[in-house]
């Protein structure tokens, strides 16, 4: 076996070892959880991520046999210091899981001391394609929380009024599905707050609202999650006057009718738009394959009932939903994907909406005599300078699940090497003249293309370890790097060369900067321990001269 194989055998074990460390029954220990990870979600101005073991801790007490319930009399406190123990070393393990990933995608190289002790290295100063991808996102979750800033503080202005209504609320307290009596002005409140919430949410899917997969659209799902996570904040406001923020079971099926009261839908299409939102036994060792995003809005406790989790319905909701999608409808979500790409050029055509720029309607193919040479998926034509921009749009889904997910995504991406040859070779042969034709005749007659740029831009990630070089007479980047390059303003009349500015600072970006030097993190867990050193240098100095 080799060393990487020993250590994940070591870590099956640990594992079986943390899972059988659970003294409570399973909604005991998943409301014990709940209380002790969403405590800071609803409270934190920054966008809730969850921990690298939360979803492991998770899987761990849904995956357990025995008894659904156990001592539900069992001491507060107690129940809670162990939920804090035992997400601690789940934390652990799933950096230990971690770290086999990147020994795997050869980012780490490993080696075994002891039975249960191994020490690791990375191979390259490089920043991994991981590490650039989660940069660029939390980039981009910042971007859109500053832009909702100022109308969710405008929401907290008004949150005494509201609180004050709750109080009065609360003496026609009553049995409905979570205990309250509808107030139009609160529900209306609550349901704003929701949405502000939602619309954060942007950069977490990139599906048109009109898109359906399973049976609902992306508009419904979200309007269910705006619902949701209003309900969540009037909940914790309500339980704020009594200082008790304990998760509350939900009846699903109350929970469903409310759902359609609310937003006047069938049941029947709710409770199937509700089922991919819920974490639960069957596929919580999927979701648990990403450690730190993607927390679960939702928790099946046992048949007919759930909880709501404040960390997955503020955090990455629309993340959670569409890996769950992908999981259920594999066939549809594949056949769907090309729809993310509409909206993906939508998003680019934002900033060249001033009449001066001439934008393709939608792909472009580039055919002569049958015989079709490339999809040209996005042209921009800037009339001013005479630049058309032809773009390549791939719109991945975030975060890679495993290693061979990450080279799929890799491969795909970097395939646009043809493409780039093939425009190129195109417009070498038949004039840039030519492709103004293809999306815009009028245009073509009165003006000339004095320069072409070619872009491959990445939804969520552009920047691989391994496979080929990309084609350097493109400029490679993602979409956050072209928003930081872009800023808030979109491309007006007096911008001398937009077109050439952005191909100039993706194509030359500013090198990324390395992690700065930290102390060698050490993973442990009982008796095992992983210690990963900033080098193989930093490593043979210090077995060689021990302190």
């Amino acid at each position: 076996m080799t060393p990487v194989e020993r250590c994940h055998q070591v870590l099956v074990d640990v594992r079986h070892e943390v899972a059988a460390a659970q003294p409570w029954g399973r909604e005991t220990a998943l409301l014990a959880l709940l209380r002790f990870g969403d405590m800071t979600a609803l409270t934190d101005e920054s966008t809730p991520t969850a921990r690298p073991g939360w979803k492991l801790a998770l899987r761990l007490c849904l995956e357990r046999q025995g008894e659904e319930h156990g001592d539900m009399s069992a001491d507060r406190e107690m129940v809670t210091s162990w939920a804090e123990r035992f997400l601690a070393d789940c934390d652990q393990l799933a950096l230990a899981d971690e770290a086999l990933s990147q020994c795997a995608s050869g980012e780490l190289q490993l080696q075994q001391r002891a039975p249960r002790t191994f020490v690791a290295w990375p191979t390259s100063r490089r920043l991994s394609a991981e590490e650039r991808e989660r940069a660029d996102f939390d980039w981009w979750s910042a971007y859109l929380r500053q832009q909702m800033a100022p109308h969710l503080a405008a929401l907290r202005v008004e949150r005494d009024q509201i609180l004050a209504l709750l109080g009065r609320e609360a003496a026609t307290h009553t049995e409905s599905f979570d205990g309250f009596v509808s107030d139009p002005t609160i529900d209306r409140y609550y349901h704003q707050l929701g949405r502000a919430h939602v619309a954060r949410f942007a950069h977490q899917h990139s599906y048109p609202a009109d898109a359906a997969i399973g049976g609902v659209t992306f508009g419904q799902y979200t309007d269910i999650l705006a619902l949701l996570i209003g309900w969540l904040y009037r909940e914790r406001d309500f339980a704020t006057r009594d200082s008790d923020h304990s998760p509350i079971p939900k009846d699903e099926s109350g929970l469903v009718a409310a759902l359609s009261d609310a937003l006047d839908t069938e049941p029947a299409t709710i409770e199937r738009a509700l089922q991919p939102l819920i974490l639960d036994r069957d596929n919580a060792a999927y979701h648990s394959a990403i450690p730190r995003r993607a927390a679960p809005p939702l928790i099946r406790l046992d048949v007919g009932r759930v909880v709501w989790s404040a960390l997955g319905l503020v955090g990455e909701p629309l993340i959670f939903l569409t890996r769950e999608l992908r999981r259920r409808h594999s066939q549809e979500y594949h056949n769907s994907a090309h729809l993310r790409e509409g909206v993906f050029r939508q998003d680019l055509y934002r900033f060249f909406g001033d009449r001066r720029f001439i934008l393709s309607a939608g792909r472009v193919e580039l055919k002569r005599s049958g015989e079709a040479r490339a999809d040209l998926d996005a042209l921009i034509f800037d009339r001013r300078t005479g630049t058309l921009g032809i773009f390549e749009l791939k719109a991945q889904d975030p975060f890679a699940r495993s290693v061979e997910e990450r080279q799929r995504q890799r491969d795909n991406f970097l395939h646009a090497n043809r493409q780039v040859s093939a425009i190129l070779g195109w417009v070498q042969r038949y004039g840039p003249d030519d492709l103004l034709v293809r999306f815009d005749e009028r245009a073509a007659k009165r003006f000339r293309v004095q320069k072409v740029h070619v872009f491959v831009l990445g939804r969520y990630l552009a920047h691989f370890v391994g496979g080929p070089e990309p084609d350097r007479r493109a400029a490679w980047g993602s979409w956050p790097q072209v928003l930081q390059i872009v800023g808030d303003t979109p491309f007006h009349r007096d911008n001398r060369n937009p077109l050439g500015a952005l191909f100039t600072r993706l194509h030359d970006p500013a090198p990324p900067r390395s992690p700065a030097d930290v102390d060698n993190p050490v993973i442990s867990i009982g008796d095992f321990r992983l210690r990963i050193f900033p080098s193989f240098a930093d490593m043979r100095l210090e077995e060689d001269h021990p302190a």
